[in-house]
């Protein structure tokens, strides 16, 4: 358990270190358990707004829809820190130009799938540059741990 799980999950009201935004399939949920030291490959695709782990996660579908994108503006109340995610096999963005502009907190970005075929991390970072993403950006795999220690190293240098 990492210092910041004091049961968080019975406590919605409660802050949390961070919150995970992405599109279907970028990878959110296999990253939150890669980071909390689980394994990866048994990451279930999240399907709302889930408060159990170590970071808040969201489901794709509310970052893909915009009639549910106002619903997590309300979630990130409780984050202290934003992580973006943009998977590197996919050339489309998942938010519009400029869309994290509006929120207050820190924002980092984290590029997922460094290691596919067809994977061009480059132009992933420069998606999230795009959405107004203006924090450091982290290039990671989940299935070769790539990356993960020296994200994980970073959350837990942050004041929380």
């Amino acid at each position: 358990m990492f210092p910041f799980q004091n049961n968080m999950e019975a406590d919605t009201s409660q802050t949390w270190p961070f919150m995970i935004f992405g599109g279907k399939s970028s990878g959110k949920t296999a990253l939150l358990f890669a980071l909390e030291g689980k394994n990866p490959l048994t990451a279930v695709a999240s399907t709302g707004i889930d408060y159990s782990g170590w970071g808040i996660d969201t489901s794709g579908e509310y970052c893909e829809s915009g009639r549910l994108r106002r619903e997590l503006v309300s979630a990130a109340l409780k984050a202290k820190l934003l992580i973006v995610v943009q998977d590197a096999t996919n050339p489309h963005p998942v938010f519009p130009p400029h869309y994290f502009l509006m929120y207050p907190h820190p924002k980092i970005g984290v590029v997922t799938k460094i290691d596919l075929p067809g994977a061009d991390p480059q132009h992933a970072s420069g998606l999230l540059r795009s959405a107004g993403v203006d924090g450091e950006i982290f290039y990671v795999s989940v299935l070769s741990g790539e990356g993960i220690s020296d994200l994980r190293d970073f959350l837990l240098k942050q004041n929380f």
